[in-house]
């Protein structure tokens, strides 16, 4: 009778172990979402990408990065890297902001604001949203030395940048 009791009773505990074991199995066979970038690997990326501009670029033109932010600004689990940048020529300037996507083991560009931004002073991305603080020439202003402050807010959506509101 004792006999049948712990025969039970280890029947009743491999019940338990079992799914145990088969759940940790599912999960350690599942494909992980790649780390997102840290901050230094971001600006490796970002100095990358502007490298392959610049290689078609004009000799008189240079690519600085700006700001560089990482987030997962779809929702898929991944953290794409956005590029503020500057493409400086010997008497003009514009800049621009990129959205960089992890493909395979690489991160490459996938879209672009391509829209004016006028100065750009600085970006910050949070809740999907990378907001852009710029000035832009008021009507007294020199080329220069834009006064007039402008928020730009876009969305990776679709795959491409859209302005947001």
């Amino acid at each position: 009778m004792q006999a049948f009791a712990e025969g039970r009773q280890e029947f009743a505990m491999a019940k338990l172990v079992l799914p145990t074991l088969l759940l940790i199995a599912i999960v350690v066979g599942m494909p992980a979402h790649a780390a997102a970038p840290d901050a230094d690997q971001a600006r490796r990326i970002a100095e990358q990408f502007l490298a392959t501009k610049q290689a078609s670029a004009s000799p008189q033109e240079a690519y600085e990065a700006g700001d560089i932010a990482t987030a997962d600004l779809d929702g898929d689990g991944e953290a794409e890297v956005v590029v503020l940048w500057t493409m400086l020529g010997p008497t003009y300037w514009h800049h621009g902001v990129t959205v960089l996507a992890r493909k395979g083991q690489r991160y490459v560009p996938v879209g672009d604001a391509e829209e004016p931004l006028g100065s750009v002073e600085g970006m910050l991305v949070r809740n999907g949203i990378i907001e852009l603080k710029t000035k832009w020439p008021g009507p007294n202003d020199a080329r220069c030395c834009p006064s007039v402050p402008k928020t730009l807010r876009y969305r990776w959506s679709a795959g491409r940048l859209t302005p947001a509101k």
